[in-house]
């Protein structure tokens, strides 16, 4: 992206240099142009932003299936609540009023569920799962674990702003649709549409992270706000330089790596785990929770008590088919 811009550069001087408005109009509209080429945004709906014809409220409204006084009269309520993190301390979510809460399903169901992500995004992605997020770190050498410190509350306004213009939708409308899915600016954890919005805003991220990772043979996915890339081969010097090159691109885009306790260099000789699967030779539940599981099934069949239902092992197994099909299929 860095060589895209200095090009971009290169580009407007040259239109300057001729002199001419309209060589710099189109000097302009090229630089653009290879930005968007870069996302995941569609050229046309980016052209008719750029000569200020990009989808408007009515349009919007048309496609949320409501009127637009319907879409501006929407109120902004939220709820908090507290939940316990599984390492102590607690997580803060903001649930949606019913109301807010039916709109923002309608804009992820008639607008986001269209959009694209990038391929590297594994969490809340239809198709996609813990399975196939761990998939591509099976049998590597070294994996690096990484995660980003508040990852919704650190998903900006502006940004979301940004995106929705880039995908066609004009001043008006793209502040409409980041009130309704915006709390204070941020994204809040706990409404219908962030999850998937935290992926579509990062396609950049992503993309960034993983091109550096291929240009070095290894392998990068994100989980929400779960790294992880790994390589065929450890070398330190290059696992340290690829972890200070992270924290620089997630640094680009307003995001921090978490430091101390969740920043994980996991070798062969150790166990390696993405997502809560095993991937030193192939994906798999803990051995630990395989033995558990299969007792808790001996005991339940044998004396027809078990610290688990029936429904809760079969959940379990359900989870061991999946693994073991995605796996199959990968």
């Amino acid at each position: 992206m860095n060589t895209l811009f200095a090009d971009a550069n290169v580009v407007l001087l040259w239109g300057l240099a001729l002199g001419g408005g309209f060589v710099v109009l189109v000097a302009s509209l090229w630089v653009s142009y290879r930005v968007v080429r870069a996302t995941n945004a569609r050229p046309l709906e980016w052209l008719r932003v750029r000569l200020g014809r990009g989808k408007d409220l009515t349009t919007l409204a048309a496609r949320l299936g409501v009127s637009v006084q319907e879409l501006q009269g929407v109120e902004l309520f939220y709820r908090e609540s507290l939940i316990p993190k599984k390492r102590g301390g607690q997580r803060r979510l903001l649930i949606p009023d019913q109301p807010l809460k039916a709109m923002q399903r309608r804009v992820l169901r008639r607008l986001l569920r269209r959009l694209r992500a990038h391929p590297a995004a594994h969490g809340f992605e239809q198709g996609k799962s813990i399975v196939t997020n761990a998939l591509p770190h099976v049998g590597q050498c070294v994996v690096i674990k990484m995660d980003l410190v508040d990852f919704f509350p650190s998903t900006t306004a502006q940004r979301l702003d940004a995106y929705f213009r880039r995908v066609g939708w004009n001043a008006q409308a793209a502040a409409l649709l980041v009130r309704l899915v915006t709390h204070a600016g941020v994204l809040p954890q706990g409404a219908p549409t962030s999850p998937r919005l935290s992926n579509l805003v990062n396609f950049n991220l992503d993309a960034r992270i993983a091109r550096f990772v291929a240009k070095r043979k290894g392998a990068y996915t994100r989980y929400a706000d779960d790294i992880t890339i790994s390589f065929p081969k450890d070398h330190p010097r290059k696992v340290r330089g690829t972890i200070q090159k992270v924290k620089r691109i997630v640094r680009d885009f307003g995001y921090r790596i978490h430091v101390r306790g969740k920043l994980q260099i996991l070798r062969k000789h150790q166990q390696q785990r993405v997502t809560g699967l095993v991937v030193n030779a192939r994906a798999q539940l803990p051995r630990k929770l395989r033995h558990w599981l299969r007792a808790v099934e001996h005991r339940l069949r044998t004396r027809g008590e078990a610290s688990l239902s029936p429904q809760q092992l079969a959940g379990w197994r359900a989870l061991q088919g999946m693994i073991a099909k995605q796996a199959k299929t990968d």
